[in-house]
C-alpha cells in the first residue's frame, strides 16, 4: 500500500544514513502539519498522546506500530536509531532496525508518518465516584488495530512486510543469529559488572 492512499497520516521525520556508523539518523521536519495541512505545534513529537507511527519505504507502507510511552513519538521510535545494540532489545526492535538500516544503505528513501488521537476531558470513576480527567486517553492498542484492519482489507489479507509479528512469521535467520549475539555480550557485560560490584 501507498502511503498517499492513506488519509489520516501525515509526515514527521526522514531517516538518513551517517558514514561510518550503524547509528541511523532521524531528521525530523521543522514544521510538521496534519493530513489536514495544519501546522501543529513542536511538541507534538514529545506529547504523551495515543499514537501510531507508520514506516514507508520509497513511500510503501513497511510497518505499522504503535506506543503510548512517555516522551512521545521521539521517544517511541528512539530504539529504532541504533536498534538498542548497547542494551538487551528485543528481537522486534533489533529487527526493524536491522531492516532500516540494511535498506537505507540499498539507498531507499525512508520516512516516518504518525497518526494520532487527542486526548480529551472525562469523568472517571474512582473510589468514592467520579473524578475529571484533563488528559484521558484512549490506548494506542484502538488506533493501531484499526489502521492494521483497514492495511489488511485493502491488501487482501497481507500484513505490512515488517510487521513479522503480525504475520505469525519468524524473523530472517541473520537478523536472529545477530540479535542472539548481541545478546549473548549483553549477558556478558551484566556478569562483568557483577564480578566487578563482588570485588569491590
Amino acid at each position: 500500500m501507498k502511503i498517499s492512499e492513506v488519509k489520516t497520516a501525515f509526515k514527521i521525520a526522514d531517516v538518513e544514513f551517517v558514514e561510518g556508523q550503524t547509528k541511523l539518523n532521524f531528521k525530523y521536519l521543522d514544521k510538521i502539519k496534519d493530513e489536514n495541512g495544519i501546522e501543529l505545534p513542536k511538541n507534538i513529537l514529545t506529547q504523551n498522546l495515543a499514537r501510531v507511527y507508520i514506516i514507508v519505504v520509497n513511500d510503501e507502507i513497511k510497518k505499522i506500530g504503535g506506543s503510548q510511552a512517555d516522551g512521545g513519538i521521539k521517544a517511541t521510535l528512539q530504539i529504532y536509531q541504533d536498534g538498542g545494540i548497547k542494551g538487551r532489545p528485543s528481537i522486534r526492535s533489533f529487527g526493524v532496525w536491522y531492516f532500516l538500516y540494511h535498506t537505507i544503505l540499498k539507498g531507499a528513501k525512508i520516512e516516518f508518518y504518525m497518526i494520532y488521537q487527542e486526548n480529551f476531558k472525562k469523568e472517571v470513576k474512582g473510589l468514592f465516584g467520579l473524578n475529571m480527567i484533563d488528559n484521558a486517553y484512549i490506548s494506542y492498542k484502538l488506533i493501531e488495530q484499526c489502521c492494521i484492519n483497514d492495511y489488511l482489507n485493502f491488501s487482501d489479507g497481507k500484513h505490512p512486510d515488517w510487521n513479522v509479528q503480525e504475520q505469525g512469521a519468524d524473523w530472517p535467520l541473520e537478523i536472529k543469529n545477530e540479535h542472539a549475539d548481541l545478546t549473548k555480550k549483553a549477558q556478558s557485560r551484566i556478569k562483568k559488572v557483577i564480578r566487578d560490584e563482588i570485588k569491590i
